[in-house]
């Protein structure tokens, strides 16, 4: 004989309330996820690393950007796991692998790296934690530096920059870079300048000159040196392109601004994304408080190549003792190598790559 037994319907109530609760509560952690974030990696060692980060959602999907450039992603109710393809000094590829949750508005969690170099480059980041921060409740910066602190003698810490090499490239710059090679088109290889991107993002050491309405830039990277142009509107006529390209500076709230144009096609580093003879480069400096650090950021601007202008970031901590040294280079044996290999030809036929 069974038993007839009913239901609550309090109790169902209350259990068809909690349902509800649960679902509100991953729908409301994956809408947390989406705007703009600042992405901050502290590793072992160096300067914290940071990036800009986006999030949106397509439809079912979740995309990313990072420092504007593709990032997969990974959302399930407050989780988030992110892949960022990054490089070494040297110019060897890592992915770094960034898993956390969403916590009250703001998102941590522990970096992992995969692939070939699984130590995470030069500084054994594995296990790393990573944290983001909505940009909006970051305060702005202003500080009342004038263009006499930025002189001195800049030498370059480790860290800071994520390196991200993967960009929102257009259709025609996407052929450009399937057809790079390295081997005969890297500029720095040949004794060419390797452009004012490259130049300015590497770590090693330069010298800032203050003069009337000028600022000369000193770089050891090849001997090169540019000179930015204070407060000036109009540019001279007929003014040539070239590596380095015609620098105009300003100041705004203690921060140097500088932009550049009339840049002659290059490459962005190691890896041949392309610099575009319309590319407009962007560069905020900004000093810490007691005037002994110097940080910069870097946007290019270049929509012949890409949907999203990429960052760049770097930091140099002032040392009036170090030195700048001549940077010494020898094209001879790099072609003197292509010839014993017979493959002079076929570096000739590349010329088209080439500016």
């Amino acid at each position: 004989m069974s038993k007839n037994r009913s239901r609550n319907p309090l109790a169902v109530f209350g259990c068809l309330v909690a349902l509800i609760a649960v679902g509100d509560q991953a729908a409301f952690a994956d809408d947390g996820f989406a705007g703009e974030w600042m992405l901050t990696i502290k590793a072992p060692g160096v300067v914290p690393y940071e990036g800009l980060l986006e999030i949106s959602q397509q439809g079912d999907t979740w995309v990313a950007y990072v420092e504007n450039g593709p990032a997969p992603i990974k959302i399930d109710g407050n989780s988030i796991e992110l892949t960022l393809d990054t490089r070494d000094r040297q110019g060897f590829q890592f992915e770094r692998l960034l898993q956390g949750t969403l916590e009250d508005g703001e998102m941590s969690g522990i970096m992992h790296s995969v692939g070939i170099l699984k130590t995470a480059a030069e500084y054994g980041e594995d296990g790393s934690r990573w944290s983001a921060v909505r940009t909006a409740s970051i305060p702005p910066r202003s500080s009342d530096h004038t263009i006499e602190d930025f002189a001195g003698i800049w030498v370059g810490i480790r860290g800071v920059d994520l390196r991200k090499y993967t960009m929102d490239l257009t259709p025609s710059a996407r052929e450009w870079y399937a057809g790079y090679d390295a081997r005969m088109d890297e500029p720095q290889k040949r004794c060419v300048s390797p452009g004012l991107i490259a130049t300015t993002t590497w770590i090693f050491p330069f010298e800032i000159i203050v003069s009337e309405n000028r600022l000369t830039m000193m770089y050891e990277v090849f001997g090169l040196s540019r000179r930015v142009f204070m407060n000036q509107t109009e540019m001279p006529e007929f003014y040539p392109e070239s590596s380095m390209g015609y620098s105009q500076g300003r100041m705004e709230n203690g921060e140097l601004v500088i932009e550049t144009t009339l840049l002659s096609a290059n490459t962005r580093d190691f890896n041949g994304e392309p610099v575009g003879e319309n590319t407009r480069v962007v560069e905020r400096y900004f000093l810490s408080n007691d005037g002994n650090r110097l940080n910069m950021i870097m946007e290019q601007h270049d929509p012949d190549n890409y949907h999203r202008p990429p960052i760049r970031r770097r930091a140099w901590d002032k040392d009036m003792s170090a030195l700048v040294f001549p940077f010494e280079c020898d094209p001879d044996s790099f072609f003197r190598q292509l010839y014993e290999e017979g493959r002079m030809q076929e570096y000739i036929d590349r010329s088209y790559r080439r500016p």
